[in-house]
């Protein structure tokens, strides 16, 4: 989700004048500003309400287009104006007036914001993220995080919208070497035709990229700048192209923009193909020009439609560090009426930032040398990235000793420590935790999460398992199932150890232990490649593994399936194969939800600000509804609840004996799910023993 670079620029050659100019002078043409208008407030609307845009996000794509129309109209009339030297220092040192100043004070305007209102535990990675976008990297973050099971429950950053922004960046710092060099060399072999021929190996390339990658690693392909470029670079072709004047392209092109607002969501593979439908919209409205009374253009000329598409920038900028970081502040999900006030809230920052900020530096005399654009960008740019690497050092001194503190304590234990508390006559096992506990649960990941990680995560299939408990031993069990059954992976061990077990643990995030691809839900939705993936891995662990266990234990997150509306036939199979197989079938029953899983305010969070957190019985148990329904259709399957782990009558708890239950919103932490190992042993033996503990009458 991104904002363009240049608010307003003069015309390709040919093309027909727009009687409006900003405060620079340049010329602007109204149809542009109206796709501004409408990329910007699509991705407001997806960000504050998603269920009224399903595919809102690819607003982005259109700002994408419209930044290489114009950024490579540009270049194409400099070229002509300039020698070499001076057009590559004019040229960038306008993208640092243009793109700097307001996008270093919403940064340094965030560090500031976090230091007060979020827990310490998300300092690190707030400094990390501020860092990479003051660096113009904050894509390549994202994608790293895409793929870190670690990191896949972690809250969204207030600057993850900063991806787009260095897309764009990394593309300005090649496409102007790059017509700059088809240039030279087109001055003997003709410099149109040699200039549109790069942009078209360019375009196809990274286009076939853009296919690769999304089937290949979906969860990473949406940030990677290679499977964007096409999208900037189809910009740049219509910048080049003689065909103006069409006035029905505009609304064909607006058509298909609004068709991917519809049927694009985030469970589409994105980008691959489906990103051609707001990019080939998008060129096809530029193509229109200014066609006439009737035209776009002139629905677009209304002042409150150019005035969103001038302050649009600011408008990205601000709505989304406003989204993540007020329900933290207020401690409570959005109201309908809190949405309203964030986003006349933003209308208001964006204007302020629009006149004050973003003019006055991209048109003040200050920077009009490009050496002073570079000395005063750098040393701004410094400025963020030292507060950065200082908060984030801060943070993560303080989660690191804390976590040093807490495992002491872990040392000592003691009868009430953890899911102990549970089991003996403690006071209160329920009772707030200390900061210190709280502070190192954001940072307590099970053992099969952490590095060398042996979890497997999103993407194509792969054979990747762990191995715990006692490798001498004489049996073996096989714990199945997704990124929850990774989370077990502590208990498990322990299990593995006092029953002389071997313990084989095949995870993968949102991948549940069935013979049917994952459903597409709120807490997890899966891509058809991703889909594809689960279920090429759940054959494997079907005809692999299974055969190797004598017991399966199936662990997952199955609220997705607590509606009623999808099919339990997948989960039904698998257990029969296994059955098919020799091995005995335990179904272990869902860790409780935690009241901000939806959000991703985590449970470490909640307990920092609170000491103690927890969601009704109602909300937090949905699953239950599916344990029930699957023991309807199997009547001796063997089955070991858990709530009793984790709530009373009312209530279940996010701290249980002094340590945070939970990493994330809805994942075991390392330490709880240790310390729940004796009481999981007891209940595997009793299952293996055949009590009627372990069945539906029990």
């Amino acid at each position: 989700m991104t904002e363009v670079s240049e608010l307003a620029r003069p015309e390709p050659e040919g093309q027909e004048k727009a009687v409006a100019r900003d405060a620079s002078g340049h010329r602007v043409r109204a149809d542009i500003q109206g796709l501004r208008a409408i990329a910007v407030t699509s991705v407001v609307v997806f960000h504050f309400w998603p269920s009224l845009l399903p595919g809102g996000f690819t607003g982005v794509d259109v700002f994408f287009v419209v930044s290489g129309f114009l950024i490579t109209g540009r270049i194409l009339r400099d070229l002509d104006r300039s020698t070499p030297g001076a057009f590559v220092a004019q040229f960038w040192a306008a993208r640092v007036r243009r793109i700097l100043p307001a996008a270093l004070l919403v940064l340094g305007v965030v560090l500031v914001a976090s230091w007060f209102i979020l827990p310490e535990s998300r300092w690190a990675g707030i400094g990390q993220h501020v860092f990479a976008s003051a660096l113009s990297i904050e894509n390549w973050q994202l994608a790293r995080e895409a793929i870190d099971y670690g990191a896949e429950g972690a809250a969204p950053s207030p600057v993850q919208h900063y991806w787009s922004l260095s897309v764009e960046e990394q593309f300005y710092l090649g496409w102007p070497v790059l017509l700059l060099l088809a240039t030279l060399a087109g001055r003997r072999l003709g410099r149109r035709g040699l200039v549109a021929l790069v942009m078209v190996v360019v375009l196809l390339g990274s286009l076939w990229y853009s296919f690769e990658v999304t089937a290949s690693d979906p969860a990473a392909a949406y940030f990677v700048t290679p499977a964007r470029i096409w999208q900037l670079a189809a910009g740049g072709l219509v910048a080049l192209a003689a065909v103006r004047g069409l006035r029905v392209l505009p609304w064909i092109g607006l058509a298909v923009i609004a068709a991917g607002f519809a049927f694009i969501s985030t469970d589409t593979a994105y980008p691959g193909f489906a990103a051609l439908l707001p990019t080939v919209g998008t060129c096809l409205v530029l193509l229109g020009g200014r066609t006439g009374p009737r035209s776009f253009d002139a629905l677009a000329s209304p002042r409150p439609i150019q005035r969103l598409g001038d302050i649009s920038y600011s408008v990205y900028l601000w709505h989304w560090p406003l989204v993540v970081l007020a329900p933290v502040a207020l401690d409570r999900d959005l109201t309908v009426l809190d949405t309203l006030v964030l986003l006349v809230l933003t209308l208001v920052l964006s204007e302020l930032s629009y006149r004050f900020i973003e003019q006055p530096f991209r048109t003040g005399w200050l920077l009009r040398l490009p050496s002073r654009s570079w000395v005063l960008g750098a040393v701004a740019i410094a400025i963020i990235v030292a507060g950065a690497t200082k908060f984030e050092a801060v943070g993560d001194a303080r989660v690191r000793t804390a976590a040093a503190q807490f495992k002491a304590e872990v040392k000592s234990g003691g009868d009430c420590f953890g899911a102990a508390a549970l089991e003996n006559a403690c006071a209160d096992p329920f009772a707030k935790v200390t900061e210190t506990a709280a502070l190192a649960g954001s940072n307590d990941l099970p053992i099969a999460s952490r590095k060398p990680r042996c979890s497997d995560a999103l993407g194509p299939f792969n054979d990747v398992i762990c191995r715990y408990g006692d490798p001498d031993g004489d049996r073996t069990l096989l714990l199945w199932g997704n990124s929850h059954a990774s989370a077990w992976s502590d208990a498990i061990d322990v299990v593995g150890k006092s029953l002389d077990m071997k313990v084989i643990v095949a995870s993968r995030a949102g991948c549940t232990a069935s013979t049917e691809a994952p459903p597409v839900n709120k807490l997890r939705p899966a891509s058809i490649e991703e889909s594809k993936g689960c279920l090429e891995r759940n054959q494997w662990v079907l005809d692999t593994l299974v055969p190797q266990a004598d017991v399966v234990v199936m662990a997952d997150l199955r609220a997705g399936f607590a509606d009623g509306q999808r099919s339990l036939d997948g989960f039904v199979g698998a257990i029969e194969r296994i059955r098919a197989s020799g091995a005995q079938v335990i179904w272990l029953g869902d860790v409780p939800l935690t009241a901000g899983v939806y959000t991703r305010r985590d449970g470490p969070e909640c307990l920092e600000l609170n000491g103690q957190c927890s969601n009704p019985v109602s909300e937090a148990l949905i699953a239950k509804q599916v344990t029930e329904r699957v023991r309807a259709l199997v009547p001796d399957l063997s089955v070991i609840p858990t709530e009793s782990r984790f709530c009373d009558d009312a209530r279940c708890y996010s701290a249980v004996g002094g340590v945070s239950v939970y990493f994330d919103g809805s994942h075991l932490s390392g330490t709880y799910s240790r310390s729940l190992g004796p009481w999981l042993a007891k209940e595997v033996k009793a299952c293996m023993q055949g009590s009627k503990t372990c069945t539906p009458g029990g």
